[in-house]
């Protein structure tokens, strides 16, 4: 059927339509990158584009453009089969930042051939989304992605975090931190708990347990039971979380790697102050004037947290950065990367 492909043509009824896939199964894995996914889509809708994820049962495929998250090799056939039926593929990749440790780890992988089907990937793409300028350099210097074929979207933050005062630091719930994000050793909750009993600051912590990391969580849960400065939220809804930080007193992020934290631009939103590792992911516009810290080392973490409390305001991020992260800010760039396939 593929040698008949060109010639077929359908009637979108005059509106675009986005058909997405994800980059895993959610009923395992479920992250900061899945929820982008699903506020992507909706910011398509606001823009009057039809968004919706790519059933795979169904035979319908009156569609214009292919959207897939990530890289990974399982994405291949899919991405060659909506070329072949003249669809447009666009793709927003977890990428690490450039430097010599990712570039010779994307070299060691294409030797050992784990990362070629990649590079074929890549041949195919219309575009490529990326978070920042960090991730367009690797693409460009490491995976060769020409320049013109990528667009810089950044993470979307819910609406409801752009309609708050300036610098609401005080509150009457107490002065706790907020760290927010999946139970894992990179996102280092263990060290930072070890910090705020150090400390005596009380640590709020929202975030699920995520497969293969069993260890790590039964030390963590053991740490938080022991310790009355801590909590431990493994689910909270969207209006909770909303909530816990707009009465925090700062947001910590003592992450060995990310990508472009969500709470951590929630918090240059709310206008909180934000401790963050001193790591590269940290250099980023949105986080300027972040108080960094040593992740590998409590001592570290804990200085940050006391530095916090004696002054917060030298450590708030600017909030006119942020406004590149709302949903109607996105929704029209992303529009006009479409109309421009």
């Amino acid at each position: 059927p593929y040698r008949y492909a060109k010639l077929v043509q359908f009637d979108s009824g005059g509106s675009m339509k986005v058909r997405v896939v994800p980059c895993q199964p959610h009923c395992f894995l479920y992250g900061g990158f899945d929820m982008q996914m699903y506020r992507t889509m909706e910011a398509l809708r606001k823009q009057g584009i039809d968004a919706e994820p790519l059933d795979y049962w169904s035979r319908d495929q009156s569609f214009d453009v292919l959207h897939v998250w990530g890289l990974e090799s399982r994405h291949q056939n899919v991405i060659r089969l909506a070329k072949q039926y003249n669809k447009k593929v666009i793709i927003t990749p977890l990428l690490p930042y450039f430097g010599w440790g990712s570039a010779l780890r994307h070299l060691a992988g294409l030797i050992e051939g784990r990362r070629r089907p990649m590079l074929d990937i890549l041949s195919h793409v219309d575009k490529l989304l990326v978070v920042n300028e960090l991730q367009a350099e690797f693409a460009i210097r490491v995976l060769r992605v020409p320049t013109q074929k990528i667009s810089i979207i950044p993470t979307i933050l819910d609406i409801n975090f752009f309609n708050t005062p300036e610098n609401p630091i005080k509150n009457d719930c107490g002065f706790y931190f907020v760290c927010a994000g999946n139970i894992l050793p990179r996102k280092n909750q263990l060290r930072l708990a070890h910090a705020a009993i150090q400390t005596g600051v009380k640590v709020v912590f929202v975030g699920n347990v995520m497969g293969g990391y069993q260890a790590y969580t039964d030390k963590f849960e053991k740490l938080v039971e022991s310790s009355n400065l801590l909590t431990w939220h493994k689910w909270l809804s969207n209006e909770d979380l909303i909530l816990l930080l707009k009465n925090s007193s700062g947001v910590t992020i003592p992450s060995f790697q990310e990508t472009q934290p969500a709470s951590g631009l929630e918090a240059s939103a709310l206008g909180k102050p934000l401790l963050l590792g001193d790591c590269k992911y940290a250099t980023q516009k949105y986080f300027k004037n972040s108080l960094l810290c040593d992740p590998s080392s409590v001592r570290s973490i804990a200085s940050g947290l006391s530095k916090i409390i004696e002054n917060p305001l030298l450590y708030v991020p600017p909030k006119n950065l942020i406004n590149d992260c709302h949903p109607l800010s996105v929704g029209i760039k992303l529009k006009s990367i479409l109309n421009s396939l």
